[in-house]
């Protein structure tokens, strides 16, 4: 219960302040960390490895998604000294 809490929290997070490119090196640290300090023969803990990956994957798709739902993707134009410097 507690590989599934902290698959879905991690994938949220990451969804939420990364781009695609942190999942494989989230799933392989993962991998890693579950292998190593699991009592169960290797093949079972590749069950846990396997359940971790696909709970990041969709929990990341998840906060990815909360990301862009909560952008307005519409910038102010402050006048300025920065907004003169763009329009030369």
């Amino acid at each position: 219960m507690l590989l599934i809490a902290g698959s879905i929290s991690t994938g949220l997070v990451l969804g939420l302040r990364y781009r695609v490119f942190i999942l494989l090196p989230a799933i392989l640290v993962g991998a890693l960390a579950i292998s190593a300090v699991s009592p169960q023969p290797l093949w079972q803990a590749w069950t846990s490895v396997l359940t971790f990956a696909v709970l990041l994957q969709i929990s990341y798709v998840a906060g990815a998604l909360l990301r862009f739902a909560t952008s307005s993707g519409v910038t102010a134009n402050v006048p300025g000294e920065l907004s003169r410097a763009r329009s030369h």
